[in-house]
């Protein structure tokens, strides 16, 4: 399974954190924010605070989700980990002003503090990241969510802990982002999708999830379909049969999967027919033993012969 896993990790799609001219940064489509000067506290925000301070807290923070964006897509798992740790414990212990950075910094500041805060695994950093979705600055909008894909994946530490961060996150905040002009948000929006959809997600994001599973970007496709599975409604059963024919692996794997979490008797035959295409890619093809796993409770059968698979769903009644 590793193939396809680490092929999915690759969509992760960060906006830039490292150091550059602010004066290039402004989009011509994006009006810029006004920000109070460094150094003096905007109406509202916290006291004021050395610039030496607040820009050595910066490039910690850019260094750090530098080092741990470049890890991740080298692969390299430890010094992945090791980042990642790093930058939980550094926004653990200057969360309150990170937050405000977020909300009150130049740009620079804030594209990076919206990557940070999704390592600090705390639910009170959802609300902060949802306002940044409206933030003018594509980089921050693009972070903000990635931030929010991260946060959806921590627990609380106990049983009293509070909420998850997962089930604070709003889907009708998310769905616009899926009909962005930006694919990288588009993407960034259907990965968040991707973790906090379910059967209770509302009907009205079934139609845009649909849409997104037909975008041209493939990322995004990937993602909204991963998000289907998770919602598993009858009506987009044919959306997902479709992506197993997608022209790119990701997609099928994540068509293949979000079947299998489905659970419904009619993907057998199509999985199996996929199975059985001597043309098709291996980790497409484990993707999809995967699946009929899930869907025939044979877990514990390993194999990638569709022989076998025949066998077993003709066993459970799932395959005349």
């Amino acid at each position: 399974m590793r193939g396809f896993m680490l092929a999915a990790a690759a969509a992760v799609v960060f906006g830039g954190c490292s150091s550059t001219d602010e004066a290039t940064e402004t989009r011509a489509t994006e009006a810029p924010v006004a920000v109070a000067p460094v150094g003096m506290a905007p109406a509202g925000g916290p006291p004021p605070e050395s610039p030496d301070v607040r820009n050595e807290r910066l490039l910690k923070l850019e260094w750090a989700c530098d080092q741990w964006w470049a890890a991740t897509q080298k692969q390299e798992y430890e010094k992945q980990a090791s980042m990642a740790n790093l930058l939980r414990t550094y926004v653990g212990d200057h969360f309150e002003k990170i937050v405000s950075d977020l909300r009150f910094g130049s740009p620079r500041h804030r594209r990076t503090m919206a990557a940070a805060l999704g390592f600090s695994e705390r639910a009170d950093a959802v609300n902060p990241l949802q306002e940044a979705l409206k933030d003018q600055y594509g980089e921050v909008v693009q972070n903000a969510l990635v931030a929010l894909w991260q946060l959806s994946k921590a627990e609380p530490a106990g049983k009293d802990a509070g909420p998850r961060p997962v089930d604070l996150v709003d889907t009708e905040q998310i769905a616009p982002y899926l009909r962005h002009p930006k694919p990288e948000i588009r993407s960034n929006a259907a990965m968040v999708l991707s973790r906090v959809a379910s059967p209770k997600t509302p009907r009205a994001l079934l139609l845009v999830l649909v849409g997104a599973a037909e975008d041209t970007d493939a990322a995004t496709r990937s993602h909204a379909i991963a998000a289907l599975g998770a919602v598993g409604d009858k009506e987009v059963f044919p959306y997902v049969v479709k992506a197993l024919h997608d022209p790119v692996q990701l997609v099928r794997i994540r068509a293949a999967l979000a079947l299998g979490r489905m659970k419904d008797p009619e993907a057998v035959s199509y999985l199996i027919a996929v199975l059985g295409d001597a043309g098709e890619k291996t980790d497409v093809r484990r993707a999809v033993a995967k699946a009929l796993g899930e869907i025939l409770d044979s877990k514990d059968v390993d194999s990638l012969d569709v022989k076998v698979w025949e066998a077993a769903a003709k066993e459970k009644g799932a395959l005349k």
